[in-house]
């Protein structure tokens, strides 16, 4: 089952809480300088940055890979040709999901 994070300020840091404080302490810093940038030059592009990294951070948190996945992983990084031309292609051959 995936757990699913809300793209927002307030859910990622809940998460990030939850699940790694530490994670949470750098996103909090990271995020009030950007919503303070954002306040004195009305260019939300700095939050938005910090906003999408750290959501997917908390989504890899709250997602571990499983033990297939990392080895999958380890395989790509030494090199191996996993005969799959795209994350896409294995999703789709591996089949529908457990729950």
């Amino acid at each position: 089952m995936t757990t699913k994070i809300e793209r927002s300020g307030r859910a990622v840091h809940a998460a990030l809480a939850d699940l790694s404080p530490e994670e949470a302490e750098r996103f909090q810093r990271e995020y009030r300088d950007a919503l303070t940038h954002a306040a004195e030059t009305f260019d939300l592009t700095q939050d938005e940055s910090v906003l999408t990294r750290w959501w997917g951070i908390a989504n890899i948190r709250a997602n571990p890979l499983t033990d297939e996945e990392r080895r999958l992983v380890q395989r790509v990084q030494a090199g191996e040709d996993v005969g799959w031309p795209s994350p896409a292609s294995w999703l789709a051959a591996r089949g529908p999901a457990a729950s």
